[in-house]
């Protein structure tokens, strides 16, 4: 699969959940692509950081969900440090929440497990 990373990407990106297989959750860019109607909502996940900007190169991930109106509500930002190939703690101020691998990672997709 050319252009393919395990790194962790940027902005904006929709749960995809038609497309979910095998406990791989597979998100598309939250601007461009076309997703169907949904009368459950979709899943945002905000990326941040990942260049080094926060402490020890972690990143920031906030999961935004359907709120009461349907419009998404932001929850917590959570920080990302790297564990290396493609693996990432999950943590807030509280401790550590678990681990999410990026399975694969283009500028079209993003397929990511959480443990």
């Amino acid at each position: 699969m050319h252009g393919m990373t395990m790194a962790l990407p940027s902005g904006s990106w929709t749960h995809s959940f038609e497309e979910d297989a095998d406990g791989i959750e597979v998100y598309r860019p939250t601007a461009t692509f076309p997703f169907p109607p949904s009368r459950k909502g979709r899943k945002v996940l905000e990326f941040g950081g990942g260049t080094g900007s926060l402490a020890g190169g972690e990143a920031s991930m906030t999961s935004m969900a359907p709120g009461p109106d349907d419009r998404p509500r932001a929850g917590p930002v959570a920080r990302l440090r790297p564990l290396g190939m493609g693996r990432y703690a999950l943590g807030d101020a509280a401790g550590e929440q678990g681990v999410i691998d990026i399975v694969e990672a283009t500028p079209d997709v993003l397929r990511l497990s959480r443990r």
